[in-house]
């Protein structure tokens, strides 16, 4: 699918973009990420049973969250023949209409609570948090010196009921 590799390449050239490339096109780190997550998104296949609900693909993001408005960058686009829509992650029950949840530091303290009310969803977690990363969310994003890398829990993936692409897998530095 040619679209399917312009993505790839897309992944492969954003994880490779050095800092003054990167500051030279006025992409900010958040920006950067935001890329990562669309495309960890358009790399994921969610089981057949996953309700959509008004036919959108939501994204759900802190509302105090850094990476709020790059992820508006990307809100309309469309991932899985559904539009991409952003969602403010209000915690509880509302986290299992998440399609993607994207956390961050601030959302450290619930991260507990987060992941009991979303236990089995097919929710995909992203965080550049180390310890959310450490305690269960699928994709964890890392600077590595001056380069945006990811890790990937395929055992926190199964338990979400979400399957990964090997394309990306193989484009993590770690798969656990």
């Amino acid at each position: 699918m040619p679209v399917m590799r312009a993505a790839v390449r897309l992944l492969a050239a954003a994880m490779l973009l050095h800092p003054v490339l990167a500051l030279a096109q006025a992409a900010s780190e958040h920006e950067l990420k935001a890329a990562f997550v669309f495309n960890f998104a358009l790399f994921t296949d969610w089981p057949a049973d996953t309700s959509y609900e008004g036919g959108l693909f939501h994204v759900c993001v802190g509302a105090a969250s850094p990476m709020r408005e790059p992820l508006s960058a990307i809100a309309g686009k469309t991932v899985k023949g559904r539009r991409l829509a952003l969602r403010t992650a209000t915690g509880g029950e509302s986290l299992r209409a998440c399609h993607l949840l994207v956390l961050d530091g601030g959302d450290r303290e619930r991260w507990a609570q987060t992941r009991k009310a979303i236990d089995g969803a097919p929710v995909l977690t992203v965080t550049d948090d180390d310890r959310i990363a450490r305690e269960g969310a699928v994709v964890a994003l890392d600077t590595e010196g001056q380069r945006l890398t990811f890790d990937i829990d395929l055992k926190a993936a199964r338990q979400a009921r979400l399957v990964l692409s090997s394309k990306l897998l193989r484009l993590a530095r770690m798969v656990n």
